[in-house]
């Protein structure tokens, strides 16, 4: 048990004159016991190391975040799928944490390549990405007028109409999609 007397601290304007800082240490030291020094830098030194971790945890993934490509949202665009002229807008609807999403995204690049802005059956294919991770007042408006329940949920405007993608989201898949749907 830590025994202390009252004069566990010598404030420096109480030194005496042959009284140096190094042997205010060593008087410490000894009315407090190398093995409880020994115990509080220990402690001292875990709860550095499990802040320092979640600091970088955080720090990370806030900078990955920060450095997402742009996507930009045609939403309020004139010339968007949205019933008028020959385009068909596919949007992907998905959040950072779902592994499914993770699966679908290489799968959703790789058709986005091949065939963005480009025509099939006569409609200019656009493709747009919706990140549902942060929950703002325009997503959540979205996820209520595309009736999304779960992600990755991948849906095709075309014609005035939302045609729903239901299958595992695959290049393949997502290609015999667009070629019957289109």
């Amino acid at each position: 048990m830590l025994r202390r007397s009252p004069q566990t601290y010598i404030n420096p304007s109480q030194m005496t004159g042959g009284q140096t800082i190094a042997s205010s240490v060593k008087n410490i030291v000894q009315r407090i016991g190398w093995r409880n020094i020994l115990i509080i830098g220990f402690i001292l030194f875990v709860f550095a190391a499990i802040t320092i971790y979640y600091l970088h945890q955080f720090y990370t993934t806030y900078m990955k975040n920060k450095n997402a490509a742009y996507v930009p949202n045609r939403e309020f665009m004139k010339n968007s799928a949205s019933g008028s002229g020959k385009e068909a807008e596919l949007m992907l609807f998905y959040v950072d944490w779902c592994p499914h999403c993770k699966t679908a995204k290489p799968e959703w690049e790789n058709l986005k390549n091949e065939y963005e802005n480009k025509t099939i059956n006569g409609y200019k294919v656009l493709f747009t990405e919706i990140n549902c991770t942060n929950e703002s007042p325009d997503i959540e408006k979205m996820i209520s007028q595309y009736k999304i329940e779960g992600y990755p949920t991948i849906k095709l405007l075309k014609d005035g109409q939302v045609i729903e993608f239901d299958a595992k989201p695959t290049q393949k898949t997502l290609d015999q999609f667009l070629h019957t749907v289109l």
